[in-house]
């Protein structure tokens, strides 16, 4: 690149052209090129935080630089933010996961009726034990019809059930970071945000946590709910 006299050391250039957009949650994002002179490269380089020159809710996300002949330098900022003060319902995105988990086999709904007993010998039989400590076999502890059906699922290696699983996901971008509030409420029974489906036969939801990533001057919030089985999670482990 040819010298270029106009390029004084320490001042940085902002080219007139840009390029801007807007996604559905409400995230602008925009790339601005400046000029410097290459001996003031990390001197005049936008830092992340940095505001744009023109639209001021959008920071330097990213910044790089490429030197070529000459004394020239440019310098490529990405920005990113949004002008969402809070969460903008018109700009949430929710997401409904439905999957399948491994649960043990023994601690299915339909088996809530065994015998203390035949639980821990079934128990000990899972775990590749025949006999007690006193040499008893763990299978003659088992005699009531379910506990012998059961036995028989063990013995042809079935220990473990599929149970459903649902989860629902709200992702926004705003301004502000996530709050204490999201923090205190992890591992809590809580009625989610959105339209999320109608839960029966007596399940809630529980809010599994909150993941927060920071670009420019915005914050995407990403939390998530998981719903329980029949019954609903247990409120004395699951509230304050």
């Amino acid at each position: 690149m040819p010298r270029h006299v106009s390029i004084q050391p320490g001042k940085l250039y902002p080219q007139p052209d840009y390029s801007l957009s807007v996604d559905r949650e409400g995230k602008w994002t925009a790339t601005q090129v400046f000029l410097c002179h290459r001996n003031s490269i990390t001197q005049v380089m936008p830092r992340p935080g940095t505001p744009h020159p023109d639209i001021s809710f959008i920071s330097v996300d990213n910044a790089t630089a490429q030197v070529s002949e000459g004394d020239i330098a440019q310098i490529t900022c990405n920005y990113a933010g949004t002008d969402n003060g809070n969460n903008d319902p018109n700009k949430t995105t929710y997401t409904l996961g439905l999957s399948l988990s491994e649960e043990p086999l023994l601690s299915h709904k339909k088996l809530r009726d065994l015998d203390a007993d035949e639980v821990e010998a079934l128990q000990a039989i899972i775990s590749g034990k025949d006999k007690d400590s006193a040499g008893s076999p763990y299978k003659d502890k088992v005699k009531s019809a379910l506990g012998k059906k059961v036995l028989e699922k063990i013995q042809r290696g079935q220990t473990s059930y599929y149970s459903p699983k649902v989860t629902w996901r709200q992702a926004t971008v705003r301004k502000a970071s996530a709050a204490s509030s999201d923090v205190r409420k992890i591992g809590k029974i809580d009625e989610p945000d959105g339209r999320q489906p109608t839960l029966t036969d007596g399940r809630n939801w529980l809010y599994n946590g909150v993941t927060q990533t920071q670009e420019g001057g915005s914050y995407r919030i990403e939390r998530e709910w998981i719903a329980s089985d029949r019954g609903g999670w247990d409120a004395d482990i699951y509230t304050d």
